[in-house]
């Protein structure tokens, strides 16, 4: 008799084991898709800005530049003084100004050239815009000024500041490193300041006045040079990312780097691209728009906006964060420049009135045509800058858009809220 076998019992709950098994594979293939998934690179021919780049073979103004920078000699640690250079005491003043006349000869060699080629790759070869030395270039062209005003050669005084504003004028206009558009606004906010000072005790004839108000008018900054800028500044946090695989030239490559940003967990370079792209687009709008229009009127970074905790592109998010921290006041910080460069253009024409007339105007609109074709008006209202004759103060309502009635500081228009030139006359006092 032949035994068949017996059925082997199938097991309780294996099947319910298997299912849960499946979906968690899935899941987990879901997740890591989620996290390892790249969305392919988006449209940002909208960024790219319109200027042909410079086809010339070698250029030598960066090399001039840098040498320039080497012959800047900074005066010894912690004897620099903290006020402004028109305060300091003879000797420190003399010492430092006479102690840079090669860096001051490097630096009139450097505007005396007739055309720095800003859009020229070579630009990108170092990021010179960098270099810690600027402040003490911007309180050397300031000491200069003050030194030949202290000796009363009040034209030569005024040379050394238009140098300056002229100084920031052309380094707004290389956009290879985004630092050279930040010094350039440093530039301005110095040119300003010293202007206001010397303006503010002028005895200068009316056409001297004229003519250096005309020469400064020219190297004010312009909205419509940083929404160029901006696209530029895309570009170049692009090259960052992607490297040669970026599609743009390999002689604009940042100092030369030839390799993209290594990836790493939770960064992905396409999604990590279009923040970027978003953000900018958003800074390109705020920057032709009044600043009272745009809600970025605050000159602080921002706090991030990246994510916290572990999400698929959570590092990306995080590089983006830091590295548009430096770009989200540029739209406040150039009203700013405009407002201060305003400020300074209105007193000019102030100062060519009492030269010529021997009277303050009643109104800043009585001052055109003929010491100021329009009045400029305060970029953070897009309404006339206000004047107080009583006090002597020209003010602009600045980052809080609420007029105070004029501050004064030291030195002149520090105070963003409420940047302020005094005329150095009040209508009670006796005019010069």
């Amino acid at each position: 008799m032949v035994r068949r076998p017996k059925p082997v019992p199938e097991r309780e709950g294996s099947w319910p084991a298997l299912i849960i098994m499946s979906l968690g594979l899935l899941l987990f293939v879901f997740v890591a898709w989620q996290y390892l998934h790249d969305e392919p690179r988006g449209a940002d021919d909208d960024l790219r800005p319109l200027r042909v780049a410079d086809q010339m073979p070698v250029i030598q103004v960066p090399q001039k530049m840098k040498r320039f920078l080497d012959a800047v000699v900074p005066l010894p640690a912690g004897a620099m003084p903290a006020t402004p250079p028109w305060m300091w005491d003879t000797p420190t003043l003399s010492r430092f100004f006479k102690g840079n006349g090669a860096a001051l000869d490097n630096l009139r060699d450097l505007l005396e050239d007739p055309d720095w080629h800003p859009a020229h790759a070579a630009w990108h070869a170092a990021d010179l815009g960098n270099d810690p030395r600027w402040p003490v270039v911007f309180a050397l062209k300031q000491a200069e000024s003050a030194y030949h005003a202290r000796l009363g050669q009040e034209e030569a005084a005024y040379v050394a500041a238009i140098d300056l504003a002229d100084l920031a004028a052309r380094l707004e206009e290389i956009w290879a490193w985004p630092s050279f558009y930040s010094r350039s606004l440093e530039a301005q906010e110095q040119a300003a300041q010293v202007l206001a000072e010397l303006l503010k005790q002028t005895r200068l004839p009316e056409p001297m006045l004229r003519q250096y108000q005309r020469q400064y008018s020219i190297c004010l900054p312009l909205n419509d040079t940083l929404v160029q800028a901006l696209g530029a500044f895309y570009l170049h946090e692009k090259k960052l990312i992607f490297g040669p695989a970026s599609g743009e030239p390999l002689d604009t490559m940042p100092g030369g780097a030839q390799l993209k940003r290594p990836g790493r967990l939770f960064f992905k370079p396409h999604a990590t691209l279009q923040l970027f792209v978003d953000h900018f687009r958003r800074l390109r709008m705020e920057a032709q728009a009044p600043l009272a229009n745009t809600g970025l009127i605050s000159v602080e970074d921002s706090a991030a906006l990246h994510q916290q905790g572990y999400q698929p592109n959570s590092a990306g998010e995080s590089y983006a964060a830091a590295r548009l921290a430096g770009y989200r006041s540029l739209p406040a910080k150039l009203g700013l420049a405009k407002a201060r460069g305003g400020l300074v253009l209105t007193l000019f024409a102030m100062r060519r009135c009492v030269a010529e007339q021997r009277t303050l105007p009643p109104t800043l609109d009585s001052l055109r045509p003929r010491y100021l074709l329009d009045v400029p008006l305060d970029p953070f209202s897009a309404a006339p800058l206000h004047y107080d004759i009583r006090h002597g103060w020209i003010w602009s309502v600045g980052t809080d858009l609420q007029s105070q009635g004029g501050a004064p500081t030291s030195p002149p228009m520090r105070d963003a809220k409420e940047p302020t030139v005094e005329i150095g006359i009040g209508i009670a006092s006796a005019v010069q």
